[in-house]
C-alpha cells in the first residue's frame, strides 16, 4: 500500500506525507463520530407515504421495491439504537416494519404496507427539517468527489506535461535526423559530380591562358 501511494504521489508531483494528510482528513471528516438510526416514521399521503428516518446524521438509502406492498431500504452511514421507534401516521394499512442490524452502519428495513411502493423516502436530523434523500447528495460522496476530481486534475496536468516533453523530444530528433539525412544526401551527389577544381582548372587552361598568350604576344610586336 505504501509503495502505491508513493509511486501515486511521485506520478501526479504531490508529495507522500500531504497526500497522506489530506487522504486522513478526508476520513476523519466522514467518520468523526458515530451517528444512529432512531425513529422511522410512516406518514400517509395522497398518493402513497413518507417514510422519514430520524437519526443523528443524513444516512445513504437504497430502496428496493418487492412488490406493490413490500420494499426493502438498505441503510448506511449510520447506526441502529438501541431502541428503534416506529411512528405511524395517517394510515392504518401498514403490517409490519423489520430493522435487520447488518453491521455498525449498515442496516435494511424491510416496510409491508397496502401500496408502500409508492413511498418518498426523507431524512431528518434532530435539528433539521425532512430532506428527501433522492434530491440530496451525500456529503461523503460529495467530499469523496472533489478528492477524486482534484488527484485527477494532477494526474491529467502531469500527464499533459510528459506528452508535451516527450513530443518536444521526438520533434528534436526528427529535425536532427532530417539534417543529418540533408547532409548525406548533399554528400552522396558531391561523389556523383565531377570535382570542381577540376572544373576551375580546365576552364582556366583552355580560356584563360591561350588568350593570355596571345595578348603577350600582340604587346612584344609594339
Amino acid at each position: 500500500m505504501s509503495y502505491c501511494l508513493s509511486y501515486f504521489s511521485i506520478l501526479v508531483g504531490v508529495d507522500l506525507k500531504k497526500l497522506i494528510l489530506i487522504l486522513s482528513i478526508l476520513l476523519a471528516g466522514i467518520s468523526v463520530q458515530a451517528s444512529y438510526l432512531h425513529t422511522v416514521v410512516l406518514e400517509g399521503t395522497d398518493d402513497g407515504y413518507n417514510v422519514i428516518l430520524k437519526s443523528d446524521a443524513i444516512p445513504v438509502v437504497k430502496k428496493t421495491v418487492k412488490g406493490n406492498n413490500n420494499i426493502i431500504l438498505n441503510i448506511s452511514g449510520i447506526g441502529v439504537s438501541d431502541g428503534v421507534n416506529a411512528v405511524y401516521k395517517g394510515t392504518s394499512d401498514v403490517n409490519s416494519l423489520v430493522i435487520e442490524n447488518l453491521s455498525d452502519n449498515e442496516m435494511n428495513v424491510y416496510i409491508q404496507a397496502k401500496d408502500i411502493a409508492k413511498s418518498t423516502i426523507m431524512a431528518q436530523t434532530e435539528d433539521g427539517n425532512p430532506v428527501i434523500l433522492n434530491e440530496r447528495f451525500p456529503l461523503e460522496k460529495v467530499l469523496w468527489s472533489l478528492a477524486v476530481l482534484v488527484i485527477l486534475g494532477m494526474v491529467v496536468k502531469s500527464a499533459i506535461a510528459i506528452t508535451d516533453y516527450e513530443n518536444s523530444l521526438v520533434i528534436k530528433k526528427d529535425i536532427k535526423e532530417r539534417e543529418i539525412e540533408l547532409y548525406r544526401s548533399f554528400q552522396r551527389e558531391l561523389q556523383s559530380m565531377p570535382s570542381i577544381n577540376c572544373k576551375i582548372k580546365n576552364a582556366y587552361a583552355s580560356n584563360v591562358m591561350p588568350r593570355s598568350r596571345r595578348n603577350y604576344k600582340e604587346l612584344a610586336r609594339l
